[in-house]
Parts: structure tokens; sequence; C-alpha cells
């Protein structure tokens, strides 16, 4: 089943927050930004996550991949929020290989230092792992509950050259990355409902599907022609790639929901199908969207908030059809596509070329291979003078690319309220906010009620804590530096 109108958070820790608690990660000190590797931010202690609700249902709960809800105390990491194992990572990214972030070395097996083989692909890891749990699992008799949080897709863009090379008609680079790392985690998901078939799981298998935010179009991901992009409210940044599957326990297969789904609503679901009772879990944003995904029943909600963050400020809401956006939806707020060429910026005109400096810049590179013997020429970057022209190059691109992401941002002057009927124009091009008082009047009666939810957690500051930095920590990302 598709989940055509399936909603997340901006970005990723706010999303992870709704998919493990079932709440709105503004009533909790998470909305806006991400977690920081140097920021003392946490899941909060006070909501229940899903893993420890399924595990007084006797359930094996299992974590693979990217955490990202905080790591600064042991009591915020994953084997002591419900799971009963972890392999992965704490940090938002890291090297793909090395799992590397920021001059630290981030990547464990429960709570300990863990070093996977060395230059295997970090998606085959992840694989593997859940292969393995699934293996063991089949001498239990009791029900599994397996998070796989792909590190992919994911800056920064790496890929075994196997992958890359399925796409050499794609011309831009950046894009061909992309796409290999999309199947690379395609075959590692193959493998894993392989396994399922193999130990006979398929017979009573949920399998959920979903992103955390929009594609980044900065860095080559796509949401045309919806506007927008990660980190931002338009729908773009917050439409979710969604679907579950399952061989025997749905109803009704094969089809597209129109019906609204938001992350919050994975725990109550989940929760249900587990033979949990959501309705008495009074701290839920989420609703048991179950009906809906099994039978194609309509949905549960008529309404959710797609961000309330004070520092930006924004605020957006959906009721019905409309959206609802009161702020700075973001720094992305036009219509992007991928660029055909290996464009350092992308997302913007692609039409530009540059000035003069820039035109010689690139005369130079070439003329540097071009005048080389012929059997060196592929060992271009250690030509006399390429490398100081490489890098003059480089220079000159991330000023181009300030200068077109300033300008684009510039053009962009906003009235204090958009509103969009999402049915009639799903792009966000027409702001209907001035034929519809009232109803504006309404929704922002309605983002008010749920602005009065807002806490800041204490511990959720943003500022960056020394104590953090893995030059204390033997070079590791590792808790123990708050309370």
């Amino acid at each position: 089943v598709i989940l055509n109108s399936s909603y997340v958070h901006p970005i990723c820790t706010p999303s992870r927050n709704s998919f493990l608690t079932g709440v709105y990660p503004f009533r909790v000190g998470l909305s806006g930004t991400a977690i920081t590797p140097h920021q003392a931010r946490f899941m909060s202690l006070k909501t229940p996550t899903l893993p420890e609700k399924l595990k007084k249902l006797g359930y094996s709960t299992h974590m693979i991949g990217k955490w990202h809800l905080g790591f600064c105390n042991e009591r915020y990491t994953p084997t002591r929020r419900g799971f009963d194992s972890f392999l992965g990572f704490y940090t938002g990214t890291q090297d793909y290989y090395k799992h590397t972030t920021a001059k630290g070395y981030d990547f464990r097996f429960n709570q300990t230092v863990f070093y996977p083989p060395k230059k295997q692909y970090s998606t085959k890891t992840y694989a593997k792992r859940a292969v393995d749990i699934i293996t063991e699992h089949k001498r239990k008799k009791n029900p599994l509950f397996l998070y796989l949080a792909f590190q992919s897709v994911h800056t920064p863009l790496q890929v075994p050259k196997k992958y890359e090379k399925q796409y050499n008609n794609i011309k831009n680079k950046d894009r061909r990355v992309y796409s290999g790392m999309v199947t690379a985690m395609d075959d590692a998901i193959g493998a894993v409902m392989a396994a399922f078939r193999k130990h006979k799981f398929m017979g009573n298998l949920i399998v959920v599907f979903t992103t955390d935010n929009g594609g980044a179009a900065h860095i080559v991901g796509n949401n045309f022609p919806l506007r927008g992009s990660k980190t931002t409210v338009w729908e773009g940044g917050t439409r979710a790639v969604s679907f579950v599957y399952s061989k025997n326990l749905l109803k009704k297969t094969g089809y597209t929901h129109e019906g609204l789904f938001h992350a919050t609503d994975w725990f109550p679901t989940i929760f249900a199908v587990a033979g949990g009772k959501p309705k008495q879990e009074k701290q839920l944003d989420g609703v048991n969207q179950w009906p809906m995904i099994r039978s194609g029943k309509p949905s549960r909600r008529t309404e959710f908030v797609y961000e309330i963050d004070k520092s930006r400020p924004v605020s957006a809401i959906r009721m019905g059809k409309y959206k609802l956006i009161v702020g700075n939806p973001g720094d992305y707020n036009n219509w992007y596509r991928i660029a055909k060429s290996n464009s350092f910026c992308p997302i913007y005109d692609e039409n530009e070329t540059g000035s003069d400096e820039d035109i010689f810049i690139y005369e130079s590179l070439n003329n540097i291979v071009r005048n080389a013997k012929g059997y060196v020429k592929w060992l271009s970057s250690k030509l006399p003078g390429y490398r100081m022209v490489r890098k003059w190059h480089r220079y000159r691109q991330l000023e181009r690319c300030r200068k077109l992401k300033k300008r684009d941002k510039a053009k962009w002057r906003f009235p204090r309220y958009l509103l969009y009927d999402l049915e009639a124009d799903p792009s966000e091009r027409k702001n209907i906010a001035g034929y519809k008082p009232v109803l504006v009047r309404k929704m922002k009666a309605r983002l008010e009620h749920y602005q009065k939810k807002t806490k800041h957690v204490a511990g959720q500051s943003k500022r960056k804590v020394a104590a953090a930095d893995p030059k204390h920590h033997h070079g590791v990302w590792t808790p123990g530096w708050c309370t």
C-alpha cells in the first residue's frame, strides 16, 4: 500500500522522534534543527518509546543504523531506550567506510566502540547485521521488531563503483553516485527480505518503509514538481515516500491511498498491530491508522502540524486540503530540477556561465592536461600546476555558489501568511490567503492551540559543549558529558 499523503518533518531528528514516540517534536524540545554532535540534546525520557512498549508485549527489539536522537549520556542511547541490541552510529552523518564525522569516530555495537571490516560499505554492514538478527531469531518463539535506519541516501555521497557504473548514462556525477546509493540500499533490502523468506517469517511479516524528510535539493535530491527541499516546510521537504507491505495481513493491496498520514501515526499503528492499546497512551499525538492501511478505510486524521520552530521562526499546519504557513518556510523556496552537468551549484541557474575568470580557470585546467604526455594524462591531479589551479577553481566555485544562493534567497519575500489548496495546487504555486481571510484566522487559531504545548525541555540547549569533543575521548564520539 503506497501512502501518497504521508508526512514527516523537514529534517531528520524531529522525524525520528515522531517515529519512535508518537509525539510532536515541538512538545519535547526537538523542533527545528537536527542534533549536532556537540549538543546536549536528546529524545525526552518522559515520553515512552515504541520499542519500550513492544518489549512489554514480549517482543525482541533491535536497531541498526542511524540513531540521531542524542548520546550525551548513555541513558539517551538506543539500548537504554528500549532496544535489545544496536549496531550503528549516534550522530547524523558520517563516512560510509571510515565511520568518522567532525574529526571523531562513531560506530557502536550496543555500548561498545565497534570496527567493521575495513573498506566495507555501511549499507552492506547494516544488511548483514539484519540478516544475522533474523537468522538468530528463527529459533525464538516471541515476535520481532527490527528498526533498520539506513544511512542512505545522505551526505557524504559515496557508493562502490559497481553501483555508480550502472548509471553511466547520467552526466551529473553527484546524481550518478546518488542513484547508485539508492540501488545499493535496494540490494540490501532485498537481502533482508530474502532472509525473512528463507526463515519463514513472511506469514506474519509487516514491512514499513519511509523517509525522514524530503530530498536535499542542494545535493541532487529530486522533489520536483513539489516545491522546496529538506529543511523547509514546503511539500518538497515534508511529503514522504512511504509504503507498507505484508504478504498476508493486508486485506487490500496493490493500490495508492490518498488519506493523510503523519510520522507520529507509526507508533500507535504498530503498537495496535502488536496487541497494544494506543488509546490508553494519553501522551500520543499520533492516531492508529491500521484500518486505513489494512482495509483501505478513510484516514482517521484530518489535520497535523508540519512544524513549530520559534528559532526561525515558522509554523505550519494542514487542515483538510488546506495548508497554512506562518513565517519563514526555509532557505530553499523554488521548484528545483536536477542539473544535467556536473554543476557545483546544481539547484541554482544552470544556464549561468560564470565570469571571464571562471572560463579562464576551466581553460587552464584543460590546457595542463592537454599538453601532458599521453600516458600521464590520467594522472591529471599530479601534473605540474594542476592542483594550484584546481584549488583556485574550487574557491571560485564556492564564491559563485554563495552568490547564487544569496540571489535565490533574496528574490523571495513572503507575506506573513501563505495559504495553499493542496488538492488543486500540490506544487504550492498560488497563495490564496488574501482570498480566504476567515479560513486563515481559523487555521491560525489551531496553530496557536498547538503552540501553547511547546516546551523547552531542560538540557535541550543548542549551544556547543566543549566536553563533547572527541579529542577528550580518544578520538571517539562518546557519551558521558551531560546529565
